[in-house]
């Protein structure tokens, strides 16, 4: 809401006080109405914004718009955000639980390698033989009878 000083006279003699009640208006006004603040050489709606409401940004989105739907749209995109914003900032901030994640040990399976038995064996030796002396065998001359 403005100042009454700052209310905008629209040319079927209502008044517009604030953005809610322009976005009211802009739904039944004549298209001869609107085309009367809003052409090719002069937005009313926009200055009015920009001046009196003291908001640029809007002001600087309806500007170039001389398309009543086109600008009525507009308009509602930004009540209907501004509603959305504020209806953020009032509702309580929700706890935010952070639930401790702790990933899980992967359990990692050792390869079960079969160990085979293996018999421990000395390497063999190799058979040293001794030196034995060898018995000479003498043969007996035997005489023969004849």
């Amino acid at each position: 809401m403005v100042a009454h000083s700052k209310t905008f006279y629209l040319k079927n003699g209502k008044t517009v006080n604030s953005l809610k009640s322009l976005a009211k208006e802009l739904k039944n006004i004549s298209a001869d109405a609107f085309t009367h603040h809003v052409n090719e050489t002069k937005n009313d709606f926009a200055n009015w914004i920009k001046h009196s409401l003291k908001n640029e940004k809007l002001s600087k989105k309806i500007e170039k718009k001389i398309d009543k739907i086109e600008f009525e749209l507009e308009v509602l995109r930004h009540l209907v955000f501004n509603d959305v914003k504020k209806a953020k900032k009032k509702a309580p901030a929700k706890k935010k639980t952070v639930k401790k994640v702790v990933p899980k040990k992967k359990s990692v399976k050792k390869a079960s390698v079969k160990k085979k038995a293996v018999k421990k064996v000395a390497p063999k030796k190799k058979a040293v033989k001794k030196a034995t002396p060898k018995k000479k065998v003498v043969k007996k001359k035997t005489k023969s009878k004849k």
